[in-house]
């Protein structure tokens, strides 16, 4: 009975001795002291994320170059392609009008515009004139901008029909092809994408709608697009379809 008060007591004097020393039950450790218990520690905080680019569109589509608007090689000599709307009816050109005052757009015109056909001319030096096979391939897809990308429907169904050369002066000639579908070639946008192979050139471009015809491009640089050789392709277009 004595041997266990013993035993009792001493260690009740060990766990005393301990709390007197400053040290804790936690099994942890001993506890942090002095002037490192109070400082303040800071931690770098993680690098931010870059925000998530929009997803690319899977009917996103591009172009390679615009050859609607600079001279495109072919393998008999440079040539300039235009693709002008077409308007409704067999108009007699010489009455139609426009609004000088206002930029140039699909409703700047007296006559209204057949929605579903389109012409193609391709003009170069007529020393060696482009025939109905010379246009090989065309394709026309409504777009539309989605976020920062444009997006192209499926092309269009499109019959081609060539409707012959002319002279245009200047020792060149204008060969003009009618480009026709069953459906409207714009929707609610404007925007269309064009593809075309003219001989041994592959052309891709955005179209402007509306009449007019870019010069061919001399050494003294390009020289801006005008109605007046376009109503001339549109003239001869109803006087051969």
């Amino acid at each position: 009975m004595l041997h266990k008060k013993t035993t009792l007591g001493f260690t009740t004097l060990a766990c005393v001795t301990v709390l007197l020393a400053g040290c804790t039950p936690e099994s942890n450790g001993p506890p942090i002291e002095g002037s490192e218990s109070t400082e303040k520690r800071t931690y770098s905080k993680p690098t931010p994320e870059p925000p998530a680019l929009p997803a690319t569109p899977a009917n996103a589509c591009s172009v390679s170059g615009d050859g609607l608007r600079q001279p495109v090689w072919t393998d008999s000599g440079d040539v300039n392609v235009n693709l002008s709307p077409v308007f409704a009816g067999d108009p007699n050109m010489d009455d139609v009008s426009y609004d000088d005052t206002r930029a140039d757009s699909y409703d700047n015109y007296s006559e209204e515009f057949d929605p579903k056909r389109l012409i193609v001319v391709v003009l170069k030096q007529s020393n060696l004139p482009l025939k109905a096979d010379d246009l090989t391939d065309f394709e026309f897809q409504r777009a539309d901008v989605e976020s920062t990308y444009k997006t192209c429907d499926d092309p269009l169904e499109t019959d081609v029909r060539y409707i012959g050369t002319r002279d245009a002066g200047d020792d060149e000639s204008a060969a003009i092809w009618e480009i026709s579908s069953d459906e409207p070639f714009y929707d609610n946008s404007d925007l269309a994408k064009v593809t075309l192979d003219v001989r041994q050139a592959h052309i891709e471009s955005w179209p402007d709608r509306f009449v007019k015809r870019q010069e061919r491009v001399e050494n003294d640089g390009p020289r801006g697009p005008r109605r007046i050789p376009a109503f001339d392709d549109l003239e001869f277009y109803y006087d051969n379809r």
